[in-house]
């Protein structure tokens, strides 16, 4: 079974009756009839008055609708039959069971949010070695010598018998604040500068999603990117707060899980900048 280049319904190789759905990762169980039933002939009268079929010529048939609910209604013989899976702008067209933007545009599965949010991590996880990383190795590096010296003279006991308080002065706080906020800033650019430029981060680009408004198509703007990034930087801020970081925890936990359940499939911070994510590529805003 071929693999397609994005999700959507398409012909089953197994059986030419059906179409078979593919997420955007794999092939799913999910198949419907290629065709829904059709309603019978209606009957037309020629100039003479002559009445039924024959009357409507050997090329006209009834009509009825397919399983996206399309008219079937055709010339018979040989047709051009539109591609499964491609709607007037570029996304795919869903079924009734499947969730939509107000004006159609079908929303990504949580699978493949997972799987962009992953690629994200990875990609900022080199970013923050590459910018912050120096501020991390001087905010530790008085401990994490003595860790090494004493792991070399195989003695444990000159770390494991440290004070709370030795520990804390250890470590040269200034930067600590520093490689935090370089963190956070790398974190803003990144989501910021992809979303609004091209509506999506690379990890939704690799998986054929892309962010938009929930009121309307195109590219977001400087100010939603940000608000929709506003959440996450907040998490990392608070989260170095003793006590308070438990409380952030569960609010990033919240964030993750959320469109689970969500009919808009949003997670927190998409409700809180008014976006959602969906398959296919954002065109560019148009003027009214």
């Amino acid at each position: 079974m071929s693999t397609p280049e994005r999700a959507g319904w398409y012909d089953d190789p197994e059986d030419e009756s059906l179409l078979r759905y593919f997420d955007g990762i794999i092939w799913s169980d999910r198949t419907v009839p290629r065709r829904a039933p059709s309603a019978a002939p209606a009957a037309t009268t020629d100039p003479s008055g002559a009445h039924g079929a024959d009357a409507a010529g050997p090329a006209s048939t009834g009509s009825g609708t397919d399983v996206f609910g399309r008219p079937t209604g055709h010339v018979a013989g040989p047709a051009t039959q539109a591609p499964y899976g491609t709607a007037t702008h570029g996304t795919p067209y869903a079924l009734a069971s499947e969730p939509t933007t107000a004006d159609g545009q079908v929303l990504a599965s949580y699978g493949a949010r997972v799987g962009a949010y992953l690629i994200d991590w990875i990609i900022l996880a080199v970013l923050y070695a590459v910018f912050a990383g120096w501020g991390w190795w001087l905010w530790m590096k008085d401990y994490l010598s003595l860790a090494w010296d004493a792991a070399m003279a195989n003695q444990p006991e000159r770390v494991e018998s440290l004070t709370p308080e030795q520990l804390v002065g250890m470590l040269d706080w200034k930067f600590f604040f520093i490689a935090l906020g370089i963190t956070l800033l790398v974190q803003a650019v990144y989501h910021v500068g992809f979303l609004s430029t091209r509506s999506a981060t690379p990890g939704k680009m690799a998986l054929g999603l892309s962010v938009r408004s929930t009121d309307r198509l195109g590219r977001l703007g400087v100010g939603t990117a940000f608000m929709r990034t506003l959440l996450p930087l907040a998490i990392g801020v608070f989260s170095v707060i003793p006590l308070v970081s438990y409380l952030t925890s569960f609010v990033a936990i919240a964030d993750l899980v959320w469109p689970i359940k969500d009919q808009r499939r949003q997670a927190l911070h998409d409700k809180i900048a008014g976006t959602q994510v969906v398959r296919g590529k954002q065109p560019p805003a148009t003027s009214s």
